[in-house]
C-alpha cells in the first residue's frame, strides 16, 4: 500500500461506510494506505479522497466486502487510526430496522441517542493499558448524555432537508450484537425501553470517538420493520441489501454535503482530557502480522 503522500492533506473528515458502502463512487482516490494501531489492525486499508473540495479518510466497517461480521470488528483500532491521521469529525452510515410507526423502511434518522445491548466489546481506550516510555493516561469517564455531536448532527439534518428525502431528526438506536436479527419478543422489549430503530454496529463507535476528542454523528438509512411489526415480512439480509443498493447515491450525496458543512466551520467537543487523549495515541503500534511473513 501507499505511503500517506507529504502532498496530502491531513483529513480532517472521516467516513465509517456501514453495510453496502465499501467505497465512494465518484471520489478522487489519493492513495490508500496501511494503518497500524496499538490494538491491532483495523477493518481494511484507510482511503484518503477528496470529496467536496477536502481530504477524506474513508473506512469501510466491515471490510473491503463485508467480510468482518458486527461482533468481531476492531472498533478500537478503526477509531484510534482516524485519529492518527489527523481527523476531527467522523460522519458514519449504518443499515438499521425501523421499530416502530414513524421509522418506516426507506427513511433516514439522524440519530441522538443509544441504548446499549452488547455484550463484551471493547468499548473504551482507558483501560489501564500501559507501555514502557508512555505515561498512564490514568482512569477516565467520559460524559455521554450527548453520544452523537449535536453540530454534526445539524449538518446531517441540513442536507437531509436540502436533498428532500424523507427523514426523522432524531432517534434512539438500540444496539445488538448480531450477526442474528431480533425475536419478536425482543423487538417489542426494546420499543418498551425506548428504543426507535436497531442496529448491530452503533456502539461503542460514538464513545470511543468522544474518548478521542473527535466528533461523532450517524445516518442511519432504515431498510425493514424488523421482525416486522407492522405487518411486513421479517427482516432478511437480502431484503437489507437490496434496499441499501437503491439507497447509495442518497447516502453520498448526503455525506458529501455535509462535508461541505464542516469545511464552512467546525470544532469538535473536548470531551476528554487531552493530556489523556495524547497519551492513547502514543501507544506504541502493534506490529503487522503481515509484515513478519
Amino acid at each position: 500500500m501507499d505511503e500517506t503522500p507529504l502532498d496530502i492533506h491531513r483529513p480532517r473528515v472521516g467516513i465509517i461506510g456501514g453495510s453496502g458502502t465499501y467505497q465512494l463512487p465518484g471520489a478522487t482516490v489519493r492513495a490508500t494506505i496501511e494503518v497500524g494501531t496499538p490494538f491491532g489492525p483495523p477493518s481494511a486499508p484507510v482511503t484518503l479522497a477528496e470529496i467536496a473540495g477536502q481530504t477524506v479518510a474513508f473506512l469501510p466497517r466491515h471490510g473491503g466486502g463485508h467480510s468482518v461480521p458486527p461482533q468481531k470488528i476492531n472498533y478500537r483500532a478503526n477509531l484510534w487510526a482516524l485519529k492518527s491521521l489527523g481527523v476531527e469529525a467522523v460522519l458514519s452510515s449504518s443499515a438499521v430496522g425501523g421499530l416502530r410507526e414513524g421509522f418506516g423502511p426507506d427513511t433516514f434518522v439522524v440519530t441522538d441517542q443509544f441504548i446499549d445491548r452488547t455484550r463484551g466489546r471493547a468499548d473504551t481506550f482507558f483501560d489501564g493499558t500501559v507501555a514502557e516510555g508512555v505515561a498512564p493516561a490514568g482512569v477516565q469517564h467520559l460524559p455521554a448524555a450527548e453520544p452523537f455531536c449535536p453540530q454534526l448532527r445539524y449538518f446531517l439534518d441540513s442536507a437531509l432537508a436540502k436533498h428532500g428525502l424523507a427523514y426523522v431528526p432524531r432517534g434512539t438506536v438500540v444496539v445488538i450484537d448480531g450477526p442474528r436479527f431480533s425475536t419478536k419478543a425482543e423487538s417489542a422489549w426494546y420499543v418498551a425501553g425506548g428504543a426507535d430503530i436497531i442496529s448491530m454496529t452503533q456502539y461503542p463507535e460514538p464513545v470511543l470517538a468522544a474518548e478521542l476528542n473527535m466528533g461523532f454523528a450517524n445516518l442511519a438509512y432504515i431498510t425493514d420493520s424488523d421482525t416486522g411489526h407492522d405487518g411486513s415480512e421479517p427482516v432478511t439480509a437480502a431484503a437489507v441489501f437490496a434496499r441499501l443498493k437503491d439507497a447509495q447515491h442518497h447516502i453520498l450525496a448526503v455525506l458529501e454535503a455535509t462535508i461541505r458543512a464542516v469545511d464552512g466551520g467546525y470544532g469538535a467537543r473536548t470531551l476528554m482530557d487531552p493530556t489523556a487523549v495524547e497519551r492513547i495515541m502514543a501507544l506504541p503500534v502493534l506490529p503487522n502480522p503481515a509484515d513478519a511473513r
